[in-house]
């Protein structure tokens, strides 16, 4: 060691060599030895720290859809194969034992080229010129979007106090149930590899996600909500306390520019709340909680508000759409506040209990045209509207109320029952109340699976879970019956469990980011989904976040569709959308057995079923069985069988056998041959005998879709931290009484994943 050093220094040295003799120089190196190594140590902060670290993966994509037999509203996307790429790094630096600074970076790439075809990047068709495909899709202008946006964090410790704070584009938080909490229990299949799974191997995945799956919690369950902003955690205190402070500006919830305007809101992605510092809307968050009460316990106090700039007013897209299609024709701004009361933690060993108590109260500001202006007669230069101008008015508070109770007190049968209340005006845009999760829709709608996985304002009601497991193998078996407290609008929504994601990722209106587009929006030449009737609306009119057409909707990997349950074309032309006290039945099984033991090898080959019947209803029903049912506005059937083979505990093999169905003896479409305008009035009730109004024709169009889906896959850990997934899928669909509906396609993806 001393002649390392003794060589670096002479070498360092020898431009002043001349003046001093070679045994200076020695000595003048020995008797500085002790004072180098004390400056060599003074870099090291400590035996447990590290002054810098960085973590990650980088990921490439492979994805192909093809359609083999194509529905109009597909005819731009027949083929599509797009290939990026992303590199997602955590840096970590620890100064001291006392603090720690992060970073958390992604860096996208897209290897895909050029798409000839604008549409292929603008669904909107903004632009006619060539452009790049956006990493994502995204309907942003960007050179390249992003995965989880850019944001930093400092965490400070000591003695009681630790607290950190992070600012970004995406923050992961969660408060309470009914104020900030996200909600989704249908199961994840080994079959999906998410992109963010965490780093695992293949024989671990397939052991979460194969032998006991995880229905709450985790990184694919996740309770957390997305923001960007800036958020405060105070994760020690004294007195076994706990805070929590945000304030984000999404662009989500701007209903008062163009970027919140073409939001149309939608489903949480990972860049749903990225926002700027600028927007006519802030999201307010704070929480205080005390722990450790009565040993297990931890309550706590919790608020969220929703609150705009009353100069949204002076934006014109916000203004002109009241003013055309308002209430009363007047520029309408609602702000929201929500406070509640929570309890969680175990009341004993085998007994876990979560309970959260909320009021939600808006505050409806209504603008009026008026020449007084800040006690000055002049003319407003906004038609007469000013953000000085209006009317304040708070409505009724509404409650809610949300139980859980977990219990293990019968050994090898665990049991949830999980309690909700919520009345019609309830709303907390980002809690488990919403399932639209966008922060200006309040809208009137009853959602397929209601209750059971997702819940909705205007609504009562219980779920059960049985979840044992056994040697080699498991079941869960859930029902769910849930009710409208009030009568509510018969606009039903379901999604695509089965295909969905794929379906929607082929659309060239795809976004992962901005959803809730109409699906073929981006489709030429006139063609499009032929859809059963929604709320009617002339292309264009309504305020936007309140448009309520029927037809196919994207979300954040998924994909919607939603009419009207008519009873008769009369309604249509009175645009009188029926209302009811509608029932929400669900009943679901999933079991899976090992059968390795059969063929006398130690290697796992699981056998996993999946299967749930529901139905959405006018009047109780324990199970649905049948579109026939007295009342059932929405039948849905849907199965999937899932085989894993463990070829090598590197290696497994998984395949996808399924089928879905949507059948509904209601529903009307609408058509408008060009050769047929009419301006008559006179309507029929069945496919044979069209009905027109102005430039409509509607003709009664049950439904009965049938969707199936079958592939093969493998996941390969061919190196230490790095993967391969592939899959491949054939899908079809078919649309009984619309066969221009009908499709079948090929889906081909691989991902490779390096982890560092």
């Amino acid at each position: 060691m001393h002649k390392t050093i003794t060589s670096l220094l002479l070498a360092s040295s020898l431009g002043a060599a001349w003046a001093i003799t070679p045994q200076m120089q020695l000595d003048s190196i020995h008797a500085s030895l002790d004072t180098l190594s004390g400056n060599m140590e003074s870099t090291i902060m400590g035996k447990d720290d590290l002054p810098l670290a960085v973590s990650g993966y980088m990921a490439f994509r492979l994805k192909n859809f093809h359609y083999s037999e194509r529905s109009p509203w597909v005819q731009n996307d027949m083929a599509r194969t797009s290939v990026d790429a992303v590199l997602n790094m955590n840096v970590v630096a620890m100064p001291n034992s006392y603090m720690t600074l992060w970073s958390s970076m992604s860096f996208p790439f897209d290897l895909s080229g050029l798409y000839s075809n604008y549409l292929g990047s603008q669904p909107t068709g903004v632009s006619t010129n060539d452009e790049r495909v956006l990493y994502d899709h995204s309907t942003d202008f960007y050179s390249s979007t992003i995965n989880e946006e850019m944001n930093f964090g400092v965490d400070i410790r000591a003695g009681v106090f630790g607290a950190y704070v992070t600012a970004g584009g995406v923050i992961w938080a969660n408060a309470s149930p009914l104020t900030m909490w996200e909600r989704e229990t249908a199961p994840r299949f080994a079959w999906q590899y998410e992109l963010f799974e965490d780093e695992k191997t293949v024989s671990t995945y397939y052991k979460e996600k194969v032998f006991k799956p995880v229905k709450e919690g985790g990184r694919a369950f996740w309770t957390n909500r997305s923001f960007g902003g800036v958020f405060a955690n105070f994760y020690q205190l004294p007195f076994n306390l706990k805070a929590q402070f945000m304030v984000s500006q999404p662009a989500d919830a701007d209903v008062g520019t163009r970027d919140g305007l073409r939001m149309y809101g939608g489903q949480p992605g990972e860049l749903e709340m990225s926002g700027g510092y600028d927007m006519r809307g802030a999201v307010y968050h704070g929480r205080l909680a005390k722990e450790k009460i009565a040993d297990n316990l931890t309550v706590g106090l919790n608020y969220m508000g929703v609150v705009f700039d009353k100069g949204i007013i002076y934006e014109p897209e916000f203004r002109s759409q009241w003013i055309s299609y308002g209430e009363d024709a007047t520029p309408k701004e609602l702000n929201t506040h929500v406070a509640s009361l929570d309890v969680k933690g175990n009341v004993t060993p085998k007994l876990y209990l979560m309970a959260d108590v909320g009021v939600s109260i808006t505050d409806s500001i209504k603008f009026y045209q008026s020449s007084e202006v800040n006690g000055y007669n002049k003319a407003v230069p906004t038609s007469g509207y000013s953000e000085d101008a209006y009317e304040s008015k708070l409505n009724t508070p509404q409650v809610g109320v949300y139980v859980k109770a977990q219990s293990k007190y019968v050994e090898g049968w665990p049991m949830t029952v999980e309690g909700i209340f919520l009345q019609k005006e309830f709303y907390s845009p980002y809690s488990l109340s919403n399932p639209s999760r966008f922060a200006t829709w309040r809208r009137d709608e009853a959602f397929l699976n209601g209750g059971s996985l997702r819940y909705t304002p205007n609504m009562a009601g219980i779920n059960f879970k049985l979840e044992p497991t056994f040697n080699r193998g498991y079941f869960d078996l859930q029902y769910g019956q849930h009710r409208q407290i009030e009568d509510g609008l018969d606009v039903v929504w379901f999604n695509y469990r089965l295909n969905g994601r794929n379906m929607w990722e082929s659309s060239n209106s795809w976004t992962k980011h901005k959803p809730l587009f109409v699906a073929d929006s981006g489709n030429a030449d006139g063609a499009a989904y032929i859809a059963r009737t929604g709320v009617r609306h002339d292309a264009g009119e309504g305020v936007k976040q309140y448009r309520q057409y029927g037809g196919l909707y994207g979300g954040t990997w998924e994909l919607w569709e939603t009419f009207v349950a008519y009873e008769n074309a009369d309604q249509i032309k009175e645009e009188e959308v029926p209302s009811h006290t509608k029932w929400s039945s669900f009943l679901s099984f999933m079991g899976g057995y090992d059968i390795g033991g059969w063929f006398g090898t130690d290697r796992t080959i699981m056998m996993t079923l999946y299967a749930a019947l529901s139905g959405l209803s006018t009047s109780f029903a324990p199970i649905a069985y049948s579109e026939s049912q007295t009342d059932m506005l929405l039948w849905s059937f849907y199965t999937q069988f899932e085989p894993s083979v463990a070829v090598h505990p590197k290696f497994h093999v998984v395949g996808i056998l399924g089928m879905e169905t949507f059948r509904s003896e209601y529903g009307y479409r609408t058509n408008t041959p060009a050769s047929t305008i009419s301006t008559t009035s006179s309507f029929a009730e069945t496919a044979d005998s069209p009905a027109q109004f102005t430039t409509h024709y509607y003709e009664k169009a049950p439904i009965n879709y049938l969707e199936t889906a079958i592939g093969l896959g493998f996941d390969w850990d061919f190196a230490e931290r790095a993967g391969l997934h592939v899959r491949y899928k054939y899908m079809t669909h078919s649309d009984e009484l619309i066969s221009e509906n009908d499709w079948h396609s090929h889906y081909i993806a691989a991902e490779t994943k390096v982890w560092f």
